[in-house]
Order: C-alpha cells, then sequence, then structure tokens
C-alpha cells in the first residue's frame, strides 16, 4: 500500500509540475483535457494531458522520477538507479504513448472524426532526474526534460501551420471527448483486503479534525466545544470519500451510516439538492456519484 501510495504520489506531483509549466505557452490556442480516459475495443485507454489546436494534436505523459535513468529501447525498457542504489525496470515509456497514439487516432476514426496530425512527449519533470537515452532509439525525439517543453511546443506550432479543424469543430470534438471520458475506479478494500467495518464513518471537521459533525437545522456541525465550526456543505467531500473507497452509487441507507442521520428525509434531501444522476423510484432509488 505504502509503495502504490509513494507511486500515485509522484505521479500527482509530475502532472502539478506539468500543468505549471504549461502556464507558460504564449498564446492560448490550445485546449488542455487532463486525465482523459476513453473508450476503446471494450476497453479503456488513458492520457495524462492532451493538447488539442486547430492545427495538431500533443498527448504529454509526465514523468516525476528522480535518479539516474536509462532507456533502452532494443529490450522495450527504463531502469531508474536511486540513490540508495537500488533499480526500478518499468517499459519503455514510448510504446505507451505510441499505442495512444494509435487508439486516439482509432477513436477518431470510430467517432467520424478527420484525422489530426498527432504527436507525443515523454516529460520527466523531477529536476534530479538524469535521463540517458541509449544509441538507435527511434522515438529518442519524443523524450525531453520539462524545462525544453516549451521551446519544444513551439518547434511543433511552426511546424505544423495550416489548420485542420475550425474553433466550432474544435470544439465539438472536445466535448464528445469529455462526454465519453469515463473516470476510472478500482476497489481499493478488495485489493489491500481490508473490511469495510475498519472505515471511519462520519463527517470529519475541516478546522480541527473532529468526527463525526452534527446535522442541525440544515448545516453540520462541530460537536468539539473548542470549536463548533458549522458548515452547510460538509457532506460534498465526505461523499467524495464514499465514491473512491466504496463505488460511485449509493442508496439513501448507505448515505445515512456513512454520514451518522437518522432521518430518510434529510439523506433524501441531501441527495436531491445535490442533482445527481439515479434509477429506481421511491426507496429502491440509486445515486451516481461523480468520481471526478
Amino acid at each position: 500500500m505504502e509503495d502504490d501510495l509513494f507511486k500515485e504520489r509522484a505521479g500527482y506531483k509530475g502532472e502539478q509540475q506539468l500543468d505549471y509549466d504549461l502556464t507558460f505557452l504564449r498564446d492560448h490556442e490550445f485546449l488542455i483535457l487532463n486525465d482523459l480516459r476513453l473508450p476503446h475495443q471494450g476497453k479503456h485507454f488513458q492520457l495524462d494531458s492532451l493538447l488539442i489546436s486547430p492545427y495538431f494534436f500533443l498527448h504529454i505523459d509526465a514523468k516525476h522520477l528522480s535518479g539516474k535513468i536509462e532507456i533502452d529501447h532494443t529490450l522495450g525498457q527504463m531502469e531508474r538507479l536511486r540513490l540508495n542504489n537500488e533499480v526500478d525496470v518499468y517499459n519503455d515509456p514510448t510504446l505507451q504513448i505510441k499505442r495512444h497514439e494509435i487508439q486516439l487516432r482509432e477513436w477518431m476514426q470510430v467517432n467520424k472524426h478527420p484525422l489530426l496530425p498527432f504527436e507525443s512527449l515523454v516529460v520527466f519533470t523531477h529536476s534530479n532526474a538524469y535521463v540517458t537515452i541509449l544509441n538507435g532509439h527511434p522515438y529518442r525525439h519524443c523524450i525531453i526534460k520539462n524545462a525544453l517543453l516549451i521551446e519544444t511546443i513551439t518547434s511543433l506550432q511552426q511546424k505544423y501551420r495550416r489548420p485542420v479543424f475550425s474553433s466550432k469543430e474544435l470544439q465539438k470534438i472536445c466535448r464528445q471527448l469529455i462526454k465519453q471520458h469515463t473516470p476510472s475506479w478500482e476497489d481499493l478494500l478488495q485489493k489491500y483486503r481490508i473490511s469495510p467495518d475498519e472505515i471511519l464513518t462520519g463527517i470529519f471537521c475541516p478546522k480541527c479534525g473532529w468526527r463525526p459533525m452534527e446535522r442541525r437545522h440544515g448545516n453540520w456541525r462541530c460537536i468539539n466545544q473548542s470549536c463548533k465550526y458549522e458548515d452547510r456543505n460538509c457532506h460534498l467531500s465526505a461523499l467524495d470519500d464514499f465514491a473512491l473507497i466504496f463505488g460511485p452509487m449509493i442508496c439513501n441507507s448507505q448515505l445515512r451510516n456513512f454520514l451518522h442521520l437518522s432521518s430518510f428525509a434529510t439523506a433524501y434531501r441531501i441527495l436531491s439538492n445535490m442533482k445527481l444522476l439515479y434509477k429506481g423510484e421511491q426507496r429502491y432509488r440509486v445515486y451516481y456519484l461523480p468520481l471526478d
């Protein structure tokens, strides 16, 4: 679990650094979609960052790894030597971005969109990454440090000067990409063999951390006498946690159990006011919590 948490944090830091670097783009011709997960032949593929312009698509895969990194395309692998001399072995990241190129092109064809020039980059975002690319790598030009990102994008803008889409067509494609985006969910309880009874329920006070908060007259109130913080919407972050832990579907009784409510009517009002998609009627209604 700790190893998985470390990897997730590294990925998140890489995405944060990438988002920061992209703020230095000099113009606003790009639409940027992050963590896009699209259907493909009964499965899904995910893109870290997709930059869309009338001229070309650019997919960026961020790698937030430190240490000495060596990429060998003949073996299809990437090795990282850590400071403690431990070696981590990964697949050559260009294999994934090229596969995603094919999948996105096929998605465009299935959805009857014209093909657009497509470029991909693997961007190493950690300042302490020393990257070596062995000779003969066919996609050497696709691997850069984040310091070269804006310069590389500028070069691509000079390469692709003929627009393929109008702004209206581009907006249509973006809307369809967002519509078909399917957030992923993994059963963490099963993965890490955690019993549902071990999960702490109730709303944690965002000010002092006390649990649980009480529902009083439409507000959530901290029962810690030295705090007494109140807020109407504290349940929203708790339900985000519920969706990530138990999945995106929730019914009235599950909400009551998780938020420590006794009233069916109060739980119904909370769910109704969130304007969630649902199926079923009355006591059999199931609501869909967003995973994004």
